[in-house]
């Protein structure tokens, strides 16, 4: 009865820890180049790369999980040509405000969790605007990022909109304690399934600078 009330509980936490790990174990992710690690978040330079992405109003997790089943549906197969397309890592959440310059202020930290998002899948290493399956909802569009550079600070734990909030400020603050103007309102990069244990997620806050 001891060793059976120690091996369940041990077998049902590793295989948990399995289901996170084995999904991720070999996902691909845009290319980048670390150009500089701060104290508190490190300098990224990311090449071009195509994202399938939807606009959806709402909080972060309200906005986040609608966003995330139209794009599942489009890579599924919900597109033209009934095409399956691999899922990549981060999913990307970014305000209405992305690609504007912004002050670095709290009303940003509003806007990101009350205003409408955008939420974007990654495409595949190697894919090409012109070849990629035209989605069927007109909610889902395809589109190249360029090349950026962003001032990024990662967490671990769930991203609850509390959490997004607080590591937000706490990047903002550094760089404005740095002196790095932002160029863009702050974005949330999730590489973890959602029944990912939450010691081993990776989250990150993201914020384009020059």
């Amino acid at each position: 009865m001891i060793l059976a009330a120690i091996c369940i509980p041990a077998t049902l936490f590793l295989l948990w820890v399995l289901s996170g790990y084995l999904p991720t174990r070999n996902i691909h992710m845009p290319l980048y180049t670390i150009i500089e690690k701060k104290p508190d978040y490190e300098i990224r330079q990311y090449e071009s790369f195509i994202v399938a992405e939807t606009k959806q109003p709402g909080r972060q997790s309200e906005s986040m999980s609608r966003g995330f089943n139209e794009l599942f549906r489009y890579i599924s197969g919900d597109n033209v040509s009934q095409s399956k397309i691999k899922m990549t890592a981060p999913v990307l959440r970014s305000s209405e405000e992305e690609g504007r310059k912004i002050p670095m202020t709290a009303p940003v930290l509003k806007q990101g969790r009350e205003e409408s998002g955008t939420i974007a899948f990654v495409m595949p290493p190697g894919s090409i605007l012109d070849e990629l399956p035209r989605p069927k909802s007109p909610a889902v569009t395809l589109r190249i990022v360029p090349r950026h550079k962003v001032a990024v600070f990662t967490f671990s734990g769930y991203a609850t909109d509390e959490a997004i909030t607080e590591k937000t400020a706490r990047l903002l603050n550094a760089l404005q304690r740095d002196g790095m103007p932002a160029r863009s309102a702050p974005r949330i990069a999730l590489y973890n399934p959602p029944w990912t244990p939450p010691f081993m997620r990776r989250n990150e806050v993201m914020v384009e600078v020059d």
